[in-house]
């Protein structure tokens, strides 16, 4: 049982976005879905592990962007994203996998987007990560986009408002 277990969805959601990524690193990059270039609102969710991350996006995500009795494939839909997910934690898929597999049965409801640890960003190692600091350098007027230690907390700021 996780603590977000017996909340409402939307409490749910606003408990995993509002987490440190330095003490739940592992983060689910969700976009809502719109026509190219895929830039509508979306939102990072944190948790402490790929088993946390997939047992949310079973039990919440889909209840989250769909009302189930608006969707007559909703359970097979979320049979499928448990099928996917659980890959991760319990085969040691390729996040990146889970993700394209995702927009198989997902479609135009959802843009899962990103996958991954909060190092990715804060070391820029994707490109993803590198695109943040990019923007985090430009918005408060840095030279460099290299995150110094005392930068962090603004960072997890900035990552929590993202996109701008």
């Amino acid at each position: 049982m996780h603590e977000w277990s017996d909340l409402s969805r939307g409490r749910a959601l606003a408990l995993v976005s509002a987490r440190d990524p330095r003490e739940f690193p592992i983060g689910i990059m969700q976009r809502d879905p719109v026509p190219p270039p895929h830039t509508g609102p979306g939102t990072f969710i944190w948790f402490a592990d790929d088993a946390e991350a997939a047992d949310f996006m079973v039990e919440i995500v889909p209840v989250l962007l769909l009302d189930p009795e608006s969707w007559p494939d909703f359970e097979a839909l979320v049979a499928e994203t448990r099928r996917i997910v659980q890959t991760v934690p319990d085969d040691g898929a390729p996040r990146i996998d889970a993700l394209r597999d995702l927009g198989t049965p997902w479609g135009p409801r959802a843009d899962f987007v990103w996958w991954g640890e909060f190092e990715e960003i804060s070391e820029g190692t994707t490109d993803l990560g590198r695109l943040i600091r990019l923007q985090f350098a430009d918005h408060h007027g840095l030279d460099t986009e290299e995150v110094a230690p005392e930068d962090l907390d603004r960072l997890v700021a900035f990552v929590r408002a993202y996109p701008l």
